[in-house]
Formats: structure tokens, C-alpha cells, sequence
């Protein structure tokens, strides 16, 4: 007899009136009925950075919400709303939904409210226990539940009471919004109570179901999100998780130039590296154009010339070679123009010092030589000679 006992205490507390008027958490709204059929919806709101407020309503406190007003200033720090349409005669349940600018988003809890009091309940409770158990799905005469317009509410096929229909619709909401139960109608006037077996949380992404856990799963795949991850979940309400999945911020590259032709694609690590390079192991230079692009400037030395101290021209303006070194080595040098063309050239140097006419080089100007000593290149140079 303890279970039905226990099962119809339950069904009182259902049954007992809501109030009309609730207050939420933080951040704070209010609901309340001003006058039949107009419904005042008031809030306040902490949130600077909210960029999306919207009021939802919907006959079920977890699902089937729509959005009814959409608030033109979602900053403001305090507002409220007028929903001059509600369903009449039934519960009617508001819940306000933020976004914010970071992409965050969530759901206050849903107060419910009724634009009239319902109507008393027909109850019939079986007067014992073995009535009721006596009475089952089976021994269910429809015919005579018709004629009364009730239905029969049914668990675990032992029958527990009838209700009129404004009764019935006051128990349907009730098991909708304080428990986890569902109802099953198995005909026009039959519905069988099926209590929640185990606690369930229903994880999404975006629009789509992923997954349907348990508590003690949930808690494991939380976890494994933290701690395995970089994924992030959002709690839209104590049952309903968004799982927002973590998205690779996209690599910032650096496109190095030299002139006007692209020399190298770096990621950042590489150019620090390149950067580094060219900073200690060359003289060339870089220039930031901006963050992403470099432009590479080579060094260019500038050219200092040198007179020979083998092929020169004298205070007297003539060509003269110096090699002190002529009696032990065998020495040649060739003679060139500006364009590279060969001139003339002396096959053997047996003088220490050998001084050239100008009449054999035709005409002023600078002058290219190679010495070679025992037939290896010693010196490539220049030297100019004056009119």
C-alpha cells in the first residue's frame, strides 16, 4: 500500500497552485499579470557587453520557446515588456535569452504564470488500495469514461485518478515542469504515467543532438573536454549543454621581398629564425613594410681601388713592372682593354724592373691586367694611364 501512497502524495503536491509571480536569479527578471491577458515582463540586466535580449515564451518549460520581442537596447541596465498575447487559461512560461560580444550565450530559468486561476479539479481516488489495484488498463471501460469526459490516469497499469480537462491539463504542466516523468496517451481519454528512470543531460552543437549521458557519463566527458581538449561548453539550462568546438586561430604569415619578386612564405617562428640569420651572419638589411610584409635590401660594397705594387704607372706616367723576385720565378703578364679584349701580353719578365712605352698601349685610359707567377694567377688589377 506504501508505493500508491506514496505516488498520490506526490500527485498533491503537483496539483498545488504555482504562484503567478516569480523572481529569478541573476541576472534578474520578473513576470506578473497586470490585468486578464496582459503580462508584464520586467528585468534587470549586469551585462554591458550584452548584445542580443530577447523575450521567449512558450506551454512547456523546457522546450518550444519562441522569441515574442527582441530588445532594441540589449545594454540597458533595466527594461521591461508587455506581451498583450498570451494563451489564455493555461501556464504560460518567460525566459529571457543573452548574447554576448564574445559569442557567449545563455538562458535564464523559465517562470511560469497563468492569465486566470484554473479551475477545480474533479478528482476520484479509488476509496482503498485493493480497489485500485483491482482496477487495471484491461478492466477500463471507455465507453463509460466518455460519457463523463475524464481522463484516466494510469501507472504502472493500476489506475490512480480521473480529471476533466482544465484538471488534466493543470497535471500535464505540472509533470512538464517540476519533474523529469513523461505521459504516454494510449487513447482519447487513457494516459499512462511513465516516471524518469535516471537523469539525463543532452549535449549539442550548434542545432544538432550529439549526445544523450547520464550523470555519472556527463561528468567524465566534462572532464575529458577540460583537460583533453580546448573545446569549451556552454550551459543553456541545467540539462542542456552547447559544445562550441575550438577553432585554430589562423597563422599569421610573413612574406619576405627582395625588389619586386617575392623571396619566402615564414610562418612567425621561421622568421624569427631568417631575421636572426641575416642579422649576424650577413650585412645585408631588412625592412618591415608591416606586420606581414618584409622587404630584404642586399649589401653592396662599395668598390675602392687600389694600385698594384707589381703593375703601375711612374710619377712619369709610364707603365712600369716591379718584380723583385724575376731571376727565381717565371712571370707573365697580359695586357686588356676596358671591353676585355686582349691587348698584348709578355710571356717572360727577366727584369726585376721593366718600364713600357706608352706608344704600346695606342692610347690613355684605364687598363686591366693578369699576372701570373709560374703559371698561376698572382694579381688581377688595373691602372690608368694619363695623356
Amino acid at each position: 500500500m506504501r508505493p500508491i501512497l506514496r505516488s498520490l502524495s506526490v500527485i498533491a503536491v503537483l496539483l498545488a497552485a504555482l504562484p503567478v509571480c516569480a523572481q529569478g536569479q541573476l541576472p534578474d527578471f520578473s513576470v506578473k499579470e497586470l490585468t486578464k491577458g496582459k503580462i508584464q515582463i520586467s528585468w534587470n540586466n549586469p551585462y554591458r557587453n550584452c548584445v542580443q535580449l530577447a523575450i521567449q515564451r512558450s506551454l512547456d518549460s523546457s522546450k518550444n520557446f519562441r522569441t515574442i520581442f527582441s530588445s532594441q537596447s540589449p545594454e540597458l541596465a533595466s527594461n521591461g515588456y508587455l506581451d498583450n498575447r498570451p494563451i489564455p487559461g493555461v501556464k504560460n512560461y518567460y525566459r529571457i535569452f543573452y548574447a554576448m560580444e564574445n559569442g557567449t550565450y545563455f538562458f535564464t530559468r523559465a517562470i511560469p504564470v497563468e492569465t486566470q486561476q484554473p479551475a477545480k479539479s474533479v478528482l476520484t481516488v479509488p476509496p482503498a488500495y485493493e480497489t485500485v489495484k483491482e482496477t487495471s488498463i484491461k478492466d477500463l471501460n471507455p465507453a463509460k469514461v466518455a460519457s463523463k469526459d475524464l481522463t484516466s490516469i494510469y501507472l504502472k497499469k493500476t489506475l490512480l485518478f480521473q480529471l476533466d480537462k482544465k484538471a488534466y491539463q493543470h497535471f500535464k504542466d505540472s509533470i512538464n515542469t517540476r519533474t523529469k516523468d513523461a505521459l504516454r496517451r494510449l487513447n482519447e481519454k487513457t494516459v499512462e504515467w511513465i516516471p524518469a528512470k535516471k537523469e539525463l543531460y543532452f549535449i549539442y552543437q550548434y542545432q544538432q543532438l550529439l549526445a544523450e549521458l547520464d550523470a555519472k557519463a556527463y561528468r567524465k566527458f566534462k572532464d575529458s573536454i577540460r583537460y583533453r581538449t580546448k573545446d569549451t561548453l556552454y550551459i543553456a539550462d541545467a540539462y542542456h549543454i552547447q559544445l562550441k568546438p575550438y577553432i585554430e586561430p589562423a597563422k599569421k604569415l610573413v612574406f619576405v621581398y627582395r625588389n619586386d619578386s617575392l623571396l619566402q612564405i615564414l610562418e612567425p617562428e621561421q622568421y624569427r629564425l631568417f631575421r636572426d640569420s641575416v642579422s649576424t651572419q650577413t650585412k645585408d638589411t631588412l625592412y618591415a613594410i608591416d606586420n606581414e610584409h618584409v622587404k630584404i635590401h642586399p649589401f653592396v660594397p662599395k668598390y675602392v681601388w687600389k694600385p698594384s705594387d707589381y703593375v703601375f704607372t711612374n710619377n712619369k706616367g709610364y707603365v712600369t713592372i716591379v718584380l723583385p723576385l724575376a731571376k727565381q720565378h717565371k712571370y707573365q703578364v697580359i695586357f686588356y682593354e676596358e671591353d676585355g679584349s686582349e691587348l698584348f701580353r709578355i710571356n717572360t719578365v727577366k727584369e726585376p724592373e721593366l718600364v713600357l712605352d706608352k706608344t704600346d698601349f695606342i692610347h690613355s685610359g684605364w687598363f686591366y691586367f693578369k699576372l701570373f707567377e709560374d703559371d698561376k694567377l698572382k694579381e688581377k688589377n688595373k691602372f690608368f694611364l694619363p695623356k
